[in-house]
């Protein structure tokens, strides 16, 4: 009987000669070191960034170390152009780098865009029509635009319309069409709307007599274009600089209608991530600050008259009707308790897509204050701040867990495309989750916690996928492209990935 131990023997050599050899983990470990590394560093070279204001400044050094030294910071701003008005005269500084093109602080003639402080200048423009016998408080709509009689916006008085009481809605439909593709897209939300279309959009517009003080962009250009019909004007802007900006000698302040009338030395506007903001611009919403543009020696200038009554219009400033908790209204001027509670503030503050601006003045004692920023970050919080004392706030908590919330996405998504490349039996699964976690990462930059934290943070979330990029680089050519088993599956699952990769960045 022949012995099995040589049979034995030769079946476990055969067995030890073919299974493979155990993969070192230093190749691997050393992948994923070197890609978090230049995760980290990317993110923190070109990622997203946390808006602060630097530490050059111009103008008058107490302003400017005032501000500079407010508590709570001045995180989620990129520059600050501030003014401080009294009896005495006026004190500017700017602090940050306005444009990253041209470094350097903001002076008193650096062009800001504006938003809706531009509904003073429309409701002085009210008033001035008032004393002129133009036009009255009580006139209905359709007195002066004749093509809305027989609709419900023409039976709106001109006064409703100032003092956001007509019950029309905030926009009209066009311009509410453009706000939600301008949210989508980055992108200008009003320039579809022209006069034309502002009226047309009144023809059909909802009149809720009901619903009370309802912040309306839509009333206020309504009003605006029909001062103009009235006076006989060509435009907005012709009206705007015969009656006011021209006799008060602001030379710096005007409205662009056309992307070809945004003055070309402008500072940029920017989002919360540091992305630069679209411009706005167009016919219709004028008159509501869709798009005006002005320097903080300009609205000083605005602030003074306003203060010593040589305004036109300056009857505008006197409430005429209540408005909600925020105080009183009267043409456009908002009237509130001071932000310190010793007095009253006259007030109004601005926003476009990349801007935040704020004039408040103090009538009794002869003051004001002016801030404009070219970042989202509220600047009223900077003159709450100066005025009173008080701490500027830190994000809300709805925005700190939004920020956070994406960011953890956006790491759980690379984190299982970079294990689902460690065990690759086929591309395809993980080209389907690396495209995934492009989408979070996308997200991620748009939407991440860039008010509290750099772009590092965004290069830690890219470290997995980056190292599962590299892992699948490595081992690409021995994979096979397809799996074995539910290919079905991971078609529409990559194709939706791309899809969604693809409309993120419509966010931007």
């Amino acid at each position: 009987m022949t012995s099995p131990t040589p049979a034995l023997a030769d079946h476990t050599t055969t067995a030890a000669s073919t299974s493979p050899a155990r993969r070192s983990p230093g190749p691997v470990l050393g992948l994923l070191a070197t890609a978090a590394i230049a995760a980290v560093a990317l993110g923190a070279a070109v990622g997203p960034q946390q808006q602060t204001v630097s530490s050059v400044w111009i103008g008058d050094e107490a302003l400017a170390e005032s501000i500079r030294t407010l508590p709570g910071g001045l995180d989620g701003f990129r520059s600050l152009s501030v003014a401080e008005i009294d009896p005495d005269g006026v004190v500017f500084a700017g602090l940050g780098d306005a444009d990253p093109a041209t470094p350097g602080a903001p002076g008193p003639d650096t062009v800001f865009e504006l938003g809706s402080i531009t509904k003073t200048f429309t409701g002085a423009l009210f008033a001035d029509a008032i004393e002129r016998g133009e036009v009255a408080p009580d006139d209905r709509l359709a007195q002066h635009l004749t093509a809305l009689e027989g609709t419900a916006a023409g039976d709106v008085t001109l006064a409703s319309l100032s003092q956001h009481s007509s019950g029309l809605p905030g926009l009209g439909a066009t311009a509410a069409d453009g706000a939600v593709t301008s949210l989508i897209l980055n992108d200008n939300a009003y320039a579809s709307s022209t006069t034309a279309q502002l009226i047309a959009d009144a023809a059909i517009a909802p009149v809720d007599p009901d619903q009370g003080a309802v912040y309306s962009n839509f009333a206020v250009s309504l009003l605006g274009t029909a001062l103009v019909e009235t006076a006989g004007a060509d435009d907005y802007a012709t009206l705007l600089d015969e009656r006011l900006t021209g006799p008060l000698g602001m030379e710096h302040t005007t409205v662009a209608a056309t992307a070809a009338e945004v003055p070309a030395d402008a500072v940029p506007g920017f989002l919360l991530n540091g992305t630069p903001a679209p411009r706005w611009w167009g016919e219709g919403y004028l008159p509501a600050g869709s798009s005006t543009f002005t320097t903080a020696s300009d609205l000083a200038i605005w602030a003074r008259a306003n203060l010593d009554g040589s305004a036109p219009g300056a009857a505008a400033l006197d409430p005429t009707a209540p408005l909600g908790a925020e105080g009183e209204i009267g043409w456009g001027w908002i009237t509130s308790p001071s932000f310190d509670g010793a007095g009253t503030q006259t007030w109004h503050n601005g926003g476009t897509a990349g801007f935040r601006t704020i004039l408040t003045m103090d009538r009794d004692a002869g003051t004001a204050f002016i801030a404009l920023s070219n970042t989202v970050a509220t600047v009223d919080f900077v003159a709450m701040s100066y005025l009173s004392g008080a701490p500027i706030p830190g994000p809300a908590e709805p925005y700190l867990i939004l920020g956070w919330s994406v960011f953890g996405i956006a790491l759980v998504l690379g984190v299982v495309a970079l294990l689902r490349a460690l065990r690759a039996k086929a591309l395809l699964p993980s080209l389907s989750d690396l495209v995934w976690a492009l989408a979070g990462l996308l997200l991620l930059w748009h939407s991440g916690p860039w008010f509290a934290v750099g772009g590092w943070v965004w290069g830690v979330a890219l470290a997995p996928t980056l190292a599962a990029v590299g892992l699948l680089v490595l081992r690409g050519r021995s994979l096979p492209f397809l799996p074995a088993r539910r290919r079905w599956f991971w078609w529409p699952t990559a194709a939706i990935g791309v899809a969604a990769a693809v409309g993120v960045t419509f966010l931007w």
